[in-house]
């Protein structure tokens, strides 16, 4: 954390060489209290000889009745606003819905089911689950904790995928979708 006031602080979390700044901006005084972390932010850096690339810096609202009029600078650079940021693989949107970051790990899906679908023509149904669960299932449950779906719509999209990699084996091409699942 960053101490400004006792009353006024500002959340930092780390990973790796990846800092995310973040507050509960209410009002102007939250505002510049975010300008002032970042200003102490650069004094830190520059204090240690360490060099922050501002044009990989990004500002991102969360939430309703977002104020995009303030502006964040570093080092003398304004701060690019953005509505969506992707981090450590998982796409956040304003409004935390996921819907993008579902889509995206939906079409990767596919492409892996063509991969498995293109180069492995006669597999047995162990071979199939072993490619199944490595190239296609864990793209659908990276960070599944994070984004967990709750729309009924993008929940029949994750579970479509499963229906048509089921089709892919031949012995159970036949049965339904139920029966292809046991």
């Amino acid at each position: 954390m960053i101490y400004l006031t006792p009353a006024n602080t500002l959340h930092v979390c780390l990973f790796a060489d990846d800092a995310k700044l973040y507050k509960h901006v209410l009002c102007d005084d939250d505002h510049k209290s975010v300008q002032c972390g970042l200003n102490a932010l650069q004094e830190w850096s520059d204090k240690w000889l360490l060099k922050l690339n501002a044009s990989k810096c990004k500002t991102v609202y969360y939430g309703r009745n977002i104020d995009h009029g303030y502006k964040y600078s570093l080092h003398s650079a304004e701060l690019e606003n953005t509505s969506t940021i992707k981090d450590l693989g998982v796409i956040f949107d304003p409004e935390l819905s996921f819907s993008q970051h579902c889509k995206e790990k939906i079409n990767k899906a596919y492409a892996m089911l063509g991969i498995i679908k293109r180069n492995f023509i006669h597999l047995s149904e162990e071979a199939f689950v072993s490619h199944y669960k490595t190239l296609v299932r864990s793209h659908l449950e990276y960070a599944n904790s994070v984004w967990n779906p709750y729309r009924m719509l993008l929940i029949k999209d994750l579970e479509n995928v499963q229906m048509r990699a089921t089709k892919l084996v031949i012995k159970l091409k036949h049965f339904s979708y139920k029966e292809r699942l046991t």
